[in-house]
């Protein structure tokens, strides 16, 4: 047992070098001088940096180098394209706001910016605001801790480590701030020992970003990439992309408590994103899934859910098993194709489970899928009459709630998900789950 035990704790933690950084504080990307090129070409001495929280921007401060020799045509520098070229970075697009003194201030127009691509040993990146999840143990010093995801994406092994500060108390002091902040740091790294390729990883960062968003039922962001070769940076890059300010959302993982479960989904997720009509998609779906998960109009939050499922049946029923042509599909009533997709997927879609419900509610309608359309359609097609007015708040709420989980479980059934979910009606303590249905037999 002593030699378990140190087994598992010997290996050691991964640690961002932005790991004294506070709550919304910026990232900085470069200090020191940098070159503006536009009708005049401009040296400064500055800081580029990573606005972390929203709106999220990569932008800069500059002093202007002799700055008395230009402050004549200075001011029309914010009237004009620029590009700036920083010290182990491409030439970037650019765009100046305000000029004060020999003082610029502006930001990066391009969504990534980046060194020139080489190959490395690894690649080490930052996420923000991901989930507290349970992993295997590392250490920190003298600290061990439940931090690590290792998994494999066809040629490649990722592991994801959780930051050694990320405590009960870090939790509670980002969502009184509605904070930002880096919450792990990952590796990537060839199984078989060979060099990793930069030229695509910025594709498969952002498959990534997708899958850790379905998995925390909010947008998580890979913010940065760096590539080391023989212990030496030799590649960096940064990417502006959303993220959602941390805060506590319930969702499929919510209950987990084996982390091997996590490790095999994002394994599948990741590698069914490899698959250019998939990636669209899945990525298609995940943005109506959270618009629904995180919306605060419940009215529009069904008619995300309505959207979801149905860009879900075509994939299903038409590309993935062939149950319907397209023709065959688009004659059929959304109700109908959602129900088949339902069915294809082993989903129970009673509603009298559900004690939520009211038996009066129960004995209208049919099954789930008649009360998403029932409510969705009443959204986008009001009427006066009575039977318009059926359903109470909390109903409505029930009936989203049904909608994220058939999302959730389709989701997962498309990348052959066959481990433990958190059923939103049964699964409410931590530890408590379900194996997804189509796993069962």
């Amino acid at each position: 047992m002593e030699g378990d035990r140190i087994l598992n704790i010997i290996n050691e933690s991964f640690i961002s070098i932005y790991d004294n950084n506070d709550i919304n504080e910026d990232l900085v990307i470069y200090q020191g001088r940098f070159y503006i090129y536009g009708t005049y070409d401009i040296k400064c001495q500055g800081t580029v940096y990573y606005k972390i929280s929203d709106p999220v921007a990569i932008n800069f401060r500059a002093s202007v180098y002799r700055y008395e020799t230009i402050s004549d045509y200075i001011d029309d520098l914010s009237m004009e394209e620029i590009s700036i070229e920083i010290p182990g970075y491409k030439v970037i697009n650019a765009e100046i706001t305000q000029t004060a003194n020999g003082e610029l201030y502006g930001y990066i127009n391009d969504i990534l910016i980046k060194s020139k691509d080489t190959d490395v040993d690894y690649l080490q990146f930052d996420i923000l605001n991901m989930d507290k999840l349970p992993g295997k143990l590392v250490n920190h010093g003298n600290l061990i801790y439940a931090a690590r995801l290792e998994f494999d994406v066809n040629e490649y092994t990722i592991i994801i480590d959780k930051g050694y500060k990320y405590n009960k108390e870090m939790h509670n002091n980002l969502v009184s701030k509605t904070g930002n902040i880096i919450t792990h740091t990952g590796r990537i790294y060839k199984k078989d020992g060979s060099k990793v390729k930069t030229k695509r990883l910025r594709y498969f960062l952002n498959n990534l970003s997708t899958a850790l968003s379905f998995l925390c039922g909010r947008y998580i962001n890979i913010v940065n990439a760096f590539g080391y070769r023989g212990g030496k940076n030799t590649y960096r890059e940064w990417c502006k992309n959303y993220s959602s300010d941390y805060r506590f959302v319930f969702n499929w993982t919510s209950t987990i408590s084996n982390y091997h479960n996590i490790e095999k989904y994002l394994s599948l997720m990741c590698k069914k994103l490899e698959d250019t009509y998939y990636s669209v998609a899945i990525d298609n779906t995940v943005d109506w899934y959270l618009g629904a998960l995180n919306g605060n109009n419940i009215d529009n939050n069904i008619i995300s859910i309505q959207t979801a499922l149905e860009m879900l049946s075509y994939v299903v029923l038409v590309e993935m098993k062939a149950v319907y042509n397209p023709i065959e599909y688009d004659k059929n009533p959304a109700k109908q194709n959602i129900r088949m997709l339902l069915k294809e997927c082993n989903l129970d879609t009673s509603i009298d489970r559900i004690d939520q419900f009211s038996l009066d509610l129960v004995g209208h309608f049919k099954d789930g899928v008649d009360l998403i359309t029932y409510y969705r359609n009443r959204v986008v097609h009001p009427s006066k009459s009575k039977h318009n007015n059926k359903l109470e708040f909390e109903d409505m709420w029930n009936i989203t709630l049904i909608g994220i989980n058939y999302i959730e479980l389709v989701i997962l059934y498309l990348i052959n998900y066959r481990g433990e979910y958190t059923d939103r009606f049964r699964d409410l303590s931590f530890g408590q789950v379900n194996l997804v249905p189509w796993a069962r037999n």
